[in-house]
């Protein structure tokens, strides 16, 4: 099936109803660019030349005198950000999320009240195309920024918790969930345990120097998405004293026809081969059976 407004093959595998429901899906990316607002250009390019649907930012520097939603123009986007979360310079998650084909609703500090110090910003995703018996109805999406040796962690894992059973209670029926952003070193198996269906699935270092997994995506359809990618880090934008950014983009698409490489889980199976005299006497016995 093609996706005529986006130009997107979708493969159809026998037996199996996950290309339809990736008709559904956003194209995601989660970066830490150190910054977005020294490289505007540089993340307008990317989103729209990867068609990516929401991008998840987690150091997005927003600020009142210089946000992020005036600076970043691209048609049929929307961002949903959080200035008000600290004080200090950085932080600040951000959402950019494509209003052509989804329905976008701003959750953090409307629906869902964020405590101070927390750095997570909430959206809820509901695709154009959804209907009543579509399995997939919203997708609740929340970027998150968690600074080195934060003394916010549990308040963050506290509020995550709270907010995944306020919502699951609210969006009983096809609920699902996309958590992204840089998590550096706060511990992700209290997420994890919240659903038997989440699952983190960055697998490759997204820094490199030193190599960490610092950009993480939980999610619980991984298996309509093939396996992340880790691209090289955003410049800034020419003319700007920003620096490079130092963590690779992760770029998250659903499954399609041109590059189907879900994430798959695997298992070694250890088996006796039957030799070719066992084979033969097999053969002699089946003979003899009226």
């Amino acid at each position: 099936m093609i996706d005529k407004d986006r130009s997107k093959t979708l493969t159809v595998i026998r037996g199996s109803n996950k290309p339809f429901q990736a008709l559904n899906l956003p194209k995601v990316m989660n970066v830490n660019p150190r910054s977005a607002m020294n490289k505007i250009k540089e993340l307008t390019t990317f989103i729209d030349e990867k068609d990516i649907d929401v991008a998840f930012i987690s150091e997005s520097f927003d600020r009142e005198n210089n946000s992020l939603e005036e600076n970043f123009k691209l048609d049929g986007y929307k961002v949903i950000s959080n200035i008000h979360q600290r004080v200090e310079k950085g932080g600040r998650p951000a959402l950019i999320v494509n209003e052509r084909e989804y329905n976008v609703q701003d959750l953090t500090n409307k629906v869902i009240d964020v405590p101070w110090g927390v750095e997570v910003t909430w959206a809820l995703l509901t695709p154009k195309n959804v209907s009543s018996d579509s399995i997939i109805q919203n997708i609740v999406l929340g970027s998150i920024y968690s600074k080195p040796k934060s003394k916010k962690k549990s308040d963050t894992l506290d509020h995550i918790a709270q907010t995944y059973n306020f919502l699951s209670t609210k969006y009983q029926k096809g609920l699902y969930w996309i958590l992204a952003g840089d998590t550096n070193d706060m511990n992700l198996q209290p997420i994890l345990h919240l659903s038997p269906k989440f699952k983190s699935v960055v697998t490759k270092p997204t820094r490199l120097n030193p190599e960490a997994i610092l950009d993480n995506i939980i999610t619980d359809f991984a298996n309509w998405y093939e396996t992340p990618e880790c691209l090289r880090p955003h410049d800034a934008d020419p003319g700007t004293a920003g620096k490079p950014s130092d963590h690779l983009i992760v770029v998250f698409p659903p499954i399609n026809m041109i590059n189907n490489k879900p994430a798959r889980n695997t298992r070694n199976v250890t088996v006796r081969p039957l030799k070719q005299s066992g084979i033969d006497l097999f053969g002699i016995w089946l003979s003899s059976q009226s």
